[in-house]
């Protein structure tokens, strides 16, 4: 007879109240996100060095929103503790990231220096919300589930568009990471519950 596996939700659902203890994937099993735009009929596509760039970019901006949102006092002491321990999963996805972006010439993009640059960023990106201007901490939760769901979308698009096999295993890796992040997100919402967290069985994020 075969074994039922138990659905992502499922899951979800039976470690809800140990939501604050999920691992992040190791360092070595890390990497980052960037745009989500894949390339058109009038577009020459991406190379993996120029889509390594891109996806590190995504990953420095969620860095820098995360620690301005946890820096504020606008968010309950939960949701700190939370989304505290994101800030080193996204720099562990940046690290690896970059080991592959090394070996092939490249040279990482800057993260953004400034709040105004990040929200030019965030536009660029098309996420609704805007540091200096989240007037509670659903306003703050709303900005970095968008965030994350477009930097979902950015390694999704990369997953179908990478050939190097080392690099597809990350990339798979570092996707299933910022999927957890996605749910744990909507989790710590007002009227967060695993069913709205994780309203679909299989993640593509936005593009």
């Amino acid at each position: 007879m075969t074994r039922r596996v138990p659905t992502r939700r499922e899951l979800l659902g039976a470690g809800a109240a140990g939501a604050a203890s999920l691992v992040a994937l190791p360092a070595t099993a890390a990497a980052a996100t960037a745009t989500t735009s894949g390339s058109t009929s009038s577009q020459q596509p991406l190379t993996e060095t120029e889509r390594l760039q891109r996806l590190i970019g995504l990953e420095l901006l969620l860095v820098y929103c995360y620690r301005y949102v946890l820096s504020s006092s606008i968010l309950d002491p939960g949701t700190r503790r939370t989304l505290t321990p994101f800030v080193d999963h996204e720099r562990a996805h940046i690290d690896a990231l970059q080991t592959h972006l090394t070996a092939r010439g490249g040279t990482a993009p800057p993260g953004p220096d400034s709040v105004k640059t990040a929200n030019r960023y965030l536009g660029h990106r098309d996420v609704a919300g805007r540091l200096g201007q989240l007037k509670g901490s659903q306003d703050a939760l709303n900005l970095l589930l968008r965030l994350e769901q477009t930097t979902i979308g950015a390694y999704f698009v990369a997953l179908i568009n990478v050939n190097d096999t080392k690099l597809i295993s990350l990339v798979c890796q570092i996707m299933a990471n910022e999927a957890q992040h996605d749910a744990m997100i909507g989790l710590s919402m007002p009227k967060g519950t695993p069913a709205r967290a994780v309203p679909y069985g299989l993640v593509q994020g936005l593009q």
